[in-house]
């Protein structure tokens, strides 16, 4: 990956779900009807069409003619869709474009009658905290991954059992409700196990709102949600220091004999101090470790500017080829994608940047333009003195701004990745967030705005990720990161 691509990365790679996002307003219309799921879905296709450089670039010949056939399918399902049965038509129709970076964005408005109402008709369980950590100590090494106390580092605290209204299914228990009118006992989840590690989740906001979301376990006591993140407090593991136990999004740093292992579960931008500070606190230790472990299992993605502190410790001097060696950033010119940067998508709408960006999207009408910025955000030649063993850790959740980390590390000659494929979420960066029909406030469309080459999909990631050096199992805690100091050699 050129220089150029790196630095527009770093200012533009978020996870889609991480901050809350700009919609792009609609004009106002005097209906009052809900529009139907067949017209919403014609929204999504219409501003995928118009907006989504991944339908331009790689929609064509035979993928062409499976995206009509999904499409008439769909249209079929949606004439019939209501309620919330929408949601999942909606879902399914982006989903077959496997990036994630384009979603049904579930907006969590709710007026105050409405949070009353659905708040008197909750569902309650007469569950103690008391009788949960009975019945999981009792179930032992019997009870599913999901089955424990978790928190979500905002204060909410949940007992996750099975449901006994619906065989197979499991139900979040509210043990420490973290707003009113939440009280104990009131069941704030619904849950469906889809695999190994993975879940549905029906979860209520604060404010009642419902969202359905995937989840998955990382590390035996991360559940990933899209958005969110859940920490594992009992049946509780010797996690030493490799989670934060307030709060799972939190970066941490522990050594462990010789070697020095930093957790980022997140690249959200509000943790960029803790990892400064982490850096600093520790840089001697960073500096004399024998070896470097980065675990960037689950990462949910945010800003890639978020580690530069640590970056210096996992760049060399000398650099690998990598395939991912190529273009330049290009945006796709549209109504919604000018409106994007003139709301300060990628800076103030007044920089010379954004007004020469804004001029030539203008100018080009359905075309690609160039997307460039005139310096880089990350300390781009900075190498310290450390380990030559470094170890980053990757899964099929370590997606977006924590891909670029692993990206700059597949190019240091000091550096190795280890674990599974991640996300695959850089083909296409930088998420807006639109509205499909100005009647509809809850689905709306979240897309990215930005495409890493004009080229797509020859070198992309979209489908597949970002291959590791090398696979190794990746679920145990520190079983594999045992496993990654083991590979990489040296002493305790």
């Amino acid at each position: 990956m050129s220089a150029r691509l790196f630095g527009a990365l770093l200012l533009v790679a978020t996870a889609a779900p991480l901050a809350a996002p700009t919609v792009t307003p609609a004009p106002a219309t005097g209906r009052k009807t809900a529009p139907s799921c067949s017209t919403l879905l014609s929204g999504f296709e219409e501003k995928i069409e118009q907006d989504y450089a991944g339908y331009r670039l790689e929609v064509k010949g035979e993928r062409r003619r499976a995206y009509a056939a999904m499409a008439d399918d769909l249209a079929r399902q949606a004439a019939s869709a209501t309620g919330d049965a929408c949601f999942f038509v909606l879902k399914r129709f982006v989903d077959w474009f496997h990036d994630p970076h384009l979603f049904v964005f579930q907006s969590t408005q709710l007026d105050s009658a409405e949070s009353g109402r659905r708040a008197r008709a909750a569902r309650h369980v007469a569950l103690t905290e008391r009788q949960a950590r009975s019945y999981f100590t009792e179930r032992g090494d019997r009870l599913d991954p999901i089955e424990g106390i978790w928190h979500d580092g905002q204060g909410l605290r949940l007992a996750v059992v099975p449901d006994s209204a619906a065989p197979g299914r499991f139900m979040g228990i509210v043990l420490t409700p973290d707003m009113a009118p939440w009280k104990t006992g009131t069941v704030r989840a619904t849950i469906e196990r889809r695999g190994a590690g993975r879940y549905r989740v029906d979860l209520f906001g604060r404010n009642f709102a419902l969202r359905h979301l995937a989840a998955t376990i990382h590390k035996q006591v991360v559940l990933e949600l899209a958005p969110g993140m859940w920490g594992k407090e009992f049946p509780a593991l010797a996690t030493r220091g490799l989670v934060d136990p307030g709060d799972a999004h939190r970066p941490t740093l522990v050594r462990d004999g010789s070697t020095v292992i930093v957790s980022v579960p997140s690249h959200d931008p509000r943790f960029a101090p803790v990892v400064d500070s982490l850096v600093s606190a520790n840089g001697a230790a960073l500096r004399s470790a024998d070896r470097l472990i980065v675990d960037l299992r689950g990462n949910e993605g945010g800003s890639s500017w978020t580690t530069n502190s640590l970056l210096p410790f996992i760049r060399s001097r000398s650099e690998r080829p990598s395939r991912y060696d190529g273009d330049t950033l290009v945006m796709l010119s549209s109504p919604d994608q000018i409106a994007y940067v003139l709301r300060g998508g990628f800076g103030p709408d007044t920089s010379a940047f954004a007004r020469s960006l804004i001029r030539r999207l203008e100018a080009s009408p359905g075309d690609f333009v160039r997307f460039s910025v005139d310096d880089d955000s990350s300390p781009a030649d900075t190498v310290f003195p450390g380990s030559d063993r470094v170890g980053l850790i990757t899964d099929g959740g370590t997606a977006s701004a924590g891909e670029v980390l692993v990206l700059k590390a597949l190019r240091s000659t000091r550096a190795r990745v280890f674990g599974r494929p991640t996300a695959g979420a850089l083909d296409y960066p930088s998420v807006n967030i639109v509205r499909v029909h100005p009647d509809e406030s809850r689905w709306l469309l979240g897309y990215p705005t930005l495409a890493a080459s004009i080229r797509l999909p020859k070198n992309g990631m979209r489908g597949k990720g970002i291959e590791p050096d090398v696979r190794i199992p990746v679920e145990g805690l520190w079983s594999t990161i045992e496993d990654v100091e083991r590979r990489l050699g040296g002493g305790r």
